[in-house]
């Protein structure tokens, strides 16, 4: 009687989406850990605090924080989420299955 072969998962792999939306656009960036989607905050607040502030920026560890809580109202905003890389077999079966798919869709 033949078995069915076992299916090896890999472990999900966590990454860090960083969101940056301000009034050209939204940027988007993922990270393998959350200390380089800090980074690259604090690499925006440090770059345009002089453009958007009068007053001298706060220590680096803080820029980062202080920027984007007072860039809320000019409605700029900077935001992480952790998830989980998917590793399944998420494949359609078919040509039916496309549209379900974002990008693929089809018309008629």
């Amino acid at each position: 009687m033949p078995t069915e072969p076992k299916v090896i998962r890999p472990a999900p792999q966590r990454v860090y989406v960083a969101i940056y939306e301000h009034r050209h656009g939204t940027d988007v960036r993922v990270f393998t850990d959350e200390a380089q989607a800090t980074c690259w905050r604090t690499g925006l607040a440090k770059e345009w605090w002089s453009d958007a502030f009068e007053d001298g920026p706060p220590p680096d560890d803080a820029i980062g924080e202080a920027y984007f809580e007072r860039m809320l109202e000019r409605d700029e905003f900077f935001s992480t989420m952790q998830c989980e890389v998917e590793a399944g077999d998420h494949r359609p079966t078919g040509p039916a299955d496309l549209g379900s798919i974002p990008g693929t869709e089809r018309s008629a």
